[in-house]
């Protein structure tokens, strides 16, 4: 009897995975290779009547072949998956929480976690289209698995206002609030509301249609850079189709294809960008001033350079007649020295920038320590009970 029933869920399982189609990706992650039009971007209301756009119009056009770089590096791979064609893999979730993004500032009068960056920018006019940049890939600590992270990405945005913040994300996140592990891992993000309602990773929340039927969103990335050793890079290019007006993604030298963002589900980013970001992030939850530990990029400081630093390289824009502009003049910005970010401009990297740092348990200026903050704090409580 025993045997009867063993045999039985052995084939239940078996019928559940075949009719689910779930198969292993190259990084092991388990993935379901979905109808690509049955993919979650359709229950979007916004796109009830959208039609699936095969292939980009076009592609953005070079003045000039990039010159390769004189510095040795290699590119990294993103986790695929065998998915039959007209099949898309969408990995399974192994979230212990749901890690939404929140603006850059907020409002809430309470204690939320602070968002830090090291960031160049460009800003619109001339309206901007796209853009394409070089990145390489470390694994940097995070200190608090269930609510902070480290990523480095391209930011496209258009209207800075909360409300109506539209955002277009894509880079490489270490994220153990949403991916339960400390993994490098590709990632992309989008919002048409300032973070508040719409958008979200990768293809967790209707928006994104992904047309790869490899390429695995969230998965992860691999070789990563080593501290003084091989330095493994990614580059990744964004753009409006001008026909159709959905903003294409693109990974690697070959321009591998993976999907789109449709025109529909943004409001302002529905035209063009008015400002492209590229640079590290991180979110810092420590509290009574002491800062998080969390690393941004490698870990290092922008002032120990190539094979130490996190780098973006050959940083170009996507003008409106679709042709690539290097961007000649870029804005850094770091918010604390914890992070910081350093400029440059060589004829093969073209405009590029160092950026990153060590969280530290140093104190900001005019905050008092934590052990001087329970200090105090034994101190009343003593009074008090003197007192009474």
């Amino acid at each position: 009897m025993i045997r009867v029933i063993h045999l039985a869920l052995v084939l239940l399982i078996a019928t559940t995975a075949q009719s689910h189609n779930y198969i292993l990706a190259s990084d092991g992650d388990t993935v379901e290779c979905v109808d690509r039009n049955k993919q979650l971007a359709f229950k979007n209301y916004l796109l009830r009547n959208h039609k699936i756009q095969e292939t980009p119009s076009d592609y953005p056009i070079m003045k000039k072949v990039q010159k390769k770089s004189i510095l040795p590096t290699s590119e990294a791979q993103i986790s695929t998956a065998k998915c039959e064609i007209g099949t898309v893999p969408i990995r399974q979730k192994g979230a212990i929480s749901n890690h939404q993004r929140t603006p850059k500032t907020s409002t809430n009068s309470t204690f939320t976690p602070q968002h830090e960056y090291a960031e160049a920018s460009v800003y619109a006019p001339p309206k901007l289209y796209g853009t394409r940049a070089t990145m390489n890939l470390w694994n940097p600590l995070v200190e608090d698995s269930a609510a902070e992270l480290s990523i480095s990405q391209i930011w496209l945005s258009s209207v800075d206002d909360t409300h109506d913040l539209n955002t277009i994300e894509v880079g490489w996140q270490v994220c153990p609030g949403l991916y339960n592990d400390s993994k490098t891992r590709f990632f992309i993000y989008w919002t048409s509301d300032g973070y508040n309602i719409t958008g979200g990773y990768n293809l967790e929340e209707p928006g994104f249609i992904q047309i790869s039927n490899n390429i695995v969103l969230g998965g992860s990335i691999t070789p990563i850079s080593s501290f003084g050793g091989s330095q493994y890079e990614m580059t990744i290019l964004v753009w409006k189709d001008r026909k159709s007006g959905n903003w294409w993604l693109s990974v690697g030298s070959n321009n591998t294809i993976i999907g789109y963002w449709p025109r529909e589900i943004f409001t302002s980013l529905a035209d063009h960008a008015v400002a492209v970001d590229w640079g590290g992030e991180i979110v810092n939850s420590r509290r009574f001033g002491r800062h998080t530990k969390t690393e941004m990029g490698s870990g290092h400081s922008p002032e120990e350079g190539f094979g130490k630093a996190s780098y973006f390289r050959n940083i170009e824009t996507v003008d409106c007649n679709n042709t690539f502009q290097s961007s000649q003049v870029i804005h850094p910005h770091a918010e604390i020295t914890n992070y910081k970010i350093s400029v440059f401009r060589t004829d093969d990297w073209g405009t590029s920038f160092f950026y990153g740092g060590s969280g530290s348990s140093h104190t900001h200026s005019g905050v008092a320590p934590l052990s001087l903050s329970f200090s105090l704090i034994y101190l009343i409580f003593s009074l008090f009970f003197i007192i009474i």
